[in-house]
C-alpha cells in the first residue's frame, strides 16, 4: 500500500511537471506541440492521484510478491515490443492491445480489459489521427 501511494504521488508530480514544461512550447493556431504533453500530464495526474487516494484490494504482499516480477517482466516485453507493432498496427491498435494487456496484467477483469483497450484506443484515434493527422 505505501508503494502504490508512492507512485501515485511520483505519477501526479511527473503530469504536474509535464504541464509545467509544457507551457515554454511554441503556440500553434489548433493542435500545436504542447497537446500531447498535457495530455499524458493530465492523464498522469489523474492516475497518480488515484492511486495515491485509492484503497488496495489484492492478495496479501507475501502472494503477490511472487507473480508481481513476471507480471512486471511481461509488460516490460509488451512494451519493449511496441515500437515493432506500431508501423505494422497503427497507432490505435497498438495503443488499444498495449493498454488492453497492461490491464490484464495489472489483475483487472477481461471486461475492464476490453473497456481500457476500446476507451484508450478510441482516444489515440481521435487524437492522433483525426486531430494531428498521424497516418493511421
Amino acid at each position: 500500500m505505501v508503494w502504490e501511494r508512492l507512485v501515485g504521488v511520483l505519477a501526479a508530480g511527473l503530469g504536474v511537471l509535464a504541464w509545467g514544461l509544457s507551457l515554454d512550447l511554441p503556440k500553434a493556431q489548433g493542435p500545436g506541440p504542447e497537446l500531447f504533453p498535457r495530455i499524458l500530464g493530465t492523464a498522469l495526474v489523474l492516475g497518480g492521484l488515484y492511486l495515491a487516494w485509492a484503497r488496495s484490494e489484492g492478495p496479501p504482499p507475501s502472494q503477490a510478491a511472487g507473480r508481481a516480477g513476471v507480471k512486471a517482466a511481461l509488460l516490460l516485453l509488451l512494451f519493449l515490443l511496441a515500437p515493432s507493432l506500431l508501423p505494422r498496427l497503427g497507432v490505435a491498435p497498438t495503443t488499444a492491445l498495449m493498454a488492453g494487456a497492461g490491464t490484464l496484467l495489472a489483475g483487472e477483469g477481461l471486461a475492464r480489459a476490453l473497456a481500457a483497450a476500446l476507451a484508450l484506443g478510441a482516444l489515440a484515434y481521435l487524437v492522433f489521427v483525426r486531430l494531428l493527422g498521424v497516418p493511421a
